[in-house]
């Protein structure tokens, strides 16, 4: 467990990047493929012990990238849709009858593989963990979000001018922390909430810890602020609803019910009384503002995508190959200074470059997703709300962006993958929390 916690302590801290930062995610990457090294029988047992449907989930996951860097026949890499124009480059060279992959490049779809090894690794190392484990993973989350405002904030005073980790953040005058892009670390600071009031004991609260819990769910509001990210800010409910549930589970279940939850709706009155004082400061007031000007560039964005899917339906162009692909297909009137980069909305990236091979992916997840989640509110465990919590902000945010294409929350999520996932053989255990006797169910 110790070696997963620091695995995503280190995706966290280096892998907030993106595509763009290649060393930075090296190094992630490098330690993943270390552990797993260190580890093998670890992921044997996992192909053991695993439920077979989520075995099955996560090889083909990988399956998916390796299998489209293999070389194939002419005849069978001409026939696939969208190809025309490669045959086309190959001919003025006279390499016309050579193989060629699945992938349009392939470099791009190997690096989208080992994308994948981080997450994989913090999976099999913590998918044993016990209620006390699953605790100190939240803690860690919510340790790690603090860590990144606490980076941010001299980061913002010197205009991201000075002790920024990635280029793309430079002369911001958003709160960056340790990420690249504000809205990926506003959504951070989102899984940092969650994780924050998850992992806080339902009852016996010390007023020591009260204090760090209110004094960080705190920093990490104002964190989220001054990121300015609009659909950071509007993922913000996601917590807020987790903090309701947690209330009522507390009172209509829990001992010492009234006094935790008077407690507890004081803090909800607090917050108000935090945002309401928030957007009476100019740079919290600012990041209000943004909500006044919803026009960008993602709807031309989007319907271009759509006409690079139609190309390449119903197979996609490979892994990772989307700002090679998508340049072809972007009309003169929606063409910007910058290249688009991505899709801003990961489903119809995912769309084009995986074909009906990514959307069957996506279901599957989306199945077990939604199965763990059913599973945690029927075992009414305030823990085990937490990872569906935080894939429900993910597929929110993938709406406008593309969240799972950061190291940093591919290990995230990974984490969270280990919180719902038991082996096939462990049964319900009994977890003593103060006076009260809960039943965590196996998965």
């Amino acid at each position: 467990m110790t070696q997963a916690m620091a695995l995503v302590l280190v995706g966290v801290i280096f892998g907030g990047g993106g595509g763009g930062a290649g060393l930075y995610n090296l190094l992630v990457q490098l330690a993943a493929i270390a552990l797993i090294a260190v580890n093998a029988s670890a992921f044997v047992d996992f192909l053991r012990r695993s439920p077979r449907y989520f075995v099955v989930l996560v090889v083909a996951t990988l399956l998916l990238p390796l299998l489209q860097i293999v070389p194939l026949p002419p005849s069978i890499w001409r026939a696939l849709p969208g190809r025309e124009m490669v045959e086309q480059s190959l001919t003025l060279i006279g390499r016309q009858d050579e193989w060629f992959p699945f992938s349009l490049d392939m470099r791009r779809t190997a690096v989208a593989f080992l994308a994948m090894l981080p997450p994989l690794a913090v999976l099999i190392l913590a998918r044993e963990s016990s209620a006390q484990h699953r605790r100190q993973f939240l803690v860690l989350i919510a340790m790690a979000g603090a860590l990144s405002v606490l980076i941010g904030l001299p980061q913002l005073a010197t205009g991201n001018r000075m002790f920024v980790f990635f280029a793309e953040a430079y002369g911001s005058q958003d709160l960056q922390g340790t990420f690249a892009n504000h809205n990926t670390a506003a959504l951070f600071l989102d899984i940092a909430l969650v994780a924050l009031i998850c992992a806080m004991p339902e009852v016996r609260m010390r007023p020591s810890l009260v204090l760090s819990a209110g004094g960080c769910g705190l920093l990490l509001l104002i964190g989220l602020f001054l990121t300015r990210s609009r659909s950071g800010m509007l993922i913000g409910v996601v917590p807020f609803v987790c903090l309701l549930v947690r209330i009522y589970f507390v009172m209509a279940h829990g001992v010492g019910r009234k006094r935790f939850g008077m407690a507890m709706l004081l803090s909800c009155l607090g917050l108000g009384c935090v945002v309401w004082g928030g957007a009476q400061v100019d740079r919290v007031q600012q990041s209000f503002a943004r909500f006044e000007n919803l026009n960008d560039e993602r709807p031309a964005i989007w319907s271009d995508t759509r006409s690079a899917i139609r190309r390449y339906w119903p197979v996609g162009s490979g892994v990772g190959t989307f700002d090679e692909v998508f340049q072809v297909d972007e009309s003169l009137e929606n063409l910007a200074p910058h290249r688009a980069g991505r899709a801003h909305n990961d489903y119809l990236e995912l769309t084009l470059e995986s074909g009906v091979f990514g959307i069957a992916l996506l279901i599957g997840w989306l199945a077990v997703i939604v199965l763990a989640m059913l599973r945690a509110v029927s075992s009414r465990g305030i823990i085990d709300l937490a990872p569906g919590a935080v894939f429900v902000m993910l597929f929110m945010q993938s709406v406008l962006d593309y969240p799972l294409r950061s190291q940093a929350i591919l290990c995230v999520a990974g984490l969270m993958l280990a919180m719902i996932i038991r082996p096939v053989n462990s049964g319900p255990t009994t977890v003593r929390s103060g006076r009260r006797t809960e039943a965590v169910g196996s998965l």
